[in-house]
């Protein structure tokens, strides 16, 4: 997971313009007294609402979705995986059981179910972190880079699971 770990550095926005809007406001009420802290209060409030509806935080919502499409793309194969190993469906259990059983070996040495099952495992882990880092305040190119390596995870997962199905039908019940 070292491609999520870069986004950890310089996540939080500066905090030196806060710094002089609060200091001014406080010379503001020193200064001026009564009339001041109005002037302080509207500042204040100016400044809350230009920061809360910067564009970037539009564009922070777009790559929010964006990700969250991305994530919900990983899940749909792993469901498919999951829905292969455990459906009780007839045509699932004939897939799993005459067509593809090496899919279902963990166990399994072909290289193509092998990474497959490798993907599967960290794709779990994956998905669970990427929320946690959703919940996070993320600049807008912190979320850039987790949306492209997300889109590269469920791209290489749904390759991944589209080789090993090919592989492992074409190894067919007897593949040991």
């Amino acid at each position: 997971m070292k491609d999520l770990d870069a986004l950890d550095h310089d996540n939080r926005e500066p905090w030196w313009p806060w710094a002089v809007v609060i200091l001014g406001c406080i010379l503001l009420v020193y200064f001026l007294r009564y009339e001041g802290f109005i002037l302080a209060a509207i500042i204040m409030a100016v400044a809350i609402f230009v920061a809360r509806s910067q564009p970037h935080n539009q564009e922070a919502t777009a790559l929010k979705s964006s990700i969250t499409l991305s994530r919900e793309d990983i899940e749909d194969t792993l469901a498919k995986y999951d829905q292969f190993l455990s459906s009780p469906d007839v045509d699932h259990v004939a897939d799993r059981t005459l067509h593809r059983p090496a899919l279902a070996d963990p166990d399994c040495s072909d290289p193509d179910i092998s990474r497959f099952l490798f993907l599967v495992s960290t794709s779990r882990r994956f998905v669970s972190r990427v929320d946690a880092r959703l919940r996070r305040s993320l600049s807008v190119p912190q979320l850039e880079a987790l949306l492209q390596v997300t889109d590269a995870r469920a791209l290489e997962l749904q390759e991944a699971w589209i080789q090993a199905r090919r592989t492992a039908h074409r190894l067919g019940a007897d593949y040991s």
